[in-house]
């Protein structure tokens, strides 16, 4: 198990999980990328949340690091989460605070810094997704695609060990998917972190990924990446 950054064995998602296996066995090794393809949005979320140890699944058990989420103390689960980076269709940012607060909310709190510290510190992370001009803003103030890498922002800047997202199409558009490639695949190259990224089409995300699965009829198949076989040996040396 202390293979795996994420191991759902025999799970049973909540709420409305119709469109997944039941029980649904998956895990995410270290520095390993999974990509699921054929997930709207809504669908993908009892997968993230229980993922996330946000809920709880009905029924199996849920590991993150080796470690069973559900039996450990609030103090050790809150500090497991901030190893996670969490993107959702219901994650949103504090509107009555402005773009740079909402990212420095996290190392303010943790490392008890000064916003300014904060973001000097990941200020070229902020620079490559061209959020530096607009950090004085709020959410209200700007486009979706501002508002979206934030969002992305704010969970890189944990340094986060597990990213966990769903990637929607409209979502992609707007935010500008090249930028944010670059910016994941220079922080996957250089940062010990695995993923599980969700979406109805993942093409542009197929450079990230080790794994390429589809969900169908209730079912997970795995697909090969062929569209990139030349990738060096070298990229799979972590997952050996």
């Amino acid at each position: 198990m202390l293979h795996h950054a994420l191991n759902l064995e025999m799970v049973t998602l909540p709420g409305d999980a119709a469109a997944w296996p039941a029980p649904l066995s998956l895990h995410v090794t270290l520095n390993e990328v999974v990509l699921i393809e054929g997930v709207k949005a809504a669908a993908g979320e009892p997968l993230l949340d229980v993922a996330a140890t946000l809920r709880r699944p009905r029924a199996g058990l849920v590991r993150h690091w080796g470690r069973d989420a559900a039996a450990l103390p609030r103090d050790e689960l809150y500090d497991l989460r901030r190893r996670i980076a969490y993107i959702a269709p219901r994650t949103v940012l504090l509107h009555r605070l402005t773009l740079g607060t909402n990212i420095a909310l996290g190392p303010c709190y943790h490392t008890g810094c000064s916003e300014a510290a904060a973001l000097k510190l990941h200020g070229d992370l902020l620079e490559r997704l061209q959020l530096s001009a607009h950090l004085h803003r709020f959410p209200a103030q700007v486009s979706p695609a501002f508002y979206y890498r934030t969002l992305w922002a704010r969970e890189l800047v944990k340094d986060p060990e597990l990213i966990l997202a769903t990637v929607d199409r409209s979502q992609e558009h707007e935010a500008g998917v090249t930028l944010l490639l670059e910016v994941l695949r220079d922080y996957l190259t250089t940062s010990r972190v695995a993923g599980l990224i969700l979406g109805e089409t993942l093409d542009a995300f197929y450079p990230l990924g080790h794994r390429l699965l589809r969900l169908e009829a209730g079912r997970l198949r795995q697909l090969p990446l062929l569209e990139y076989r030349e990738r060096p040996l070298s990229a799979y040396l972590p997952l050996v």
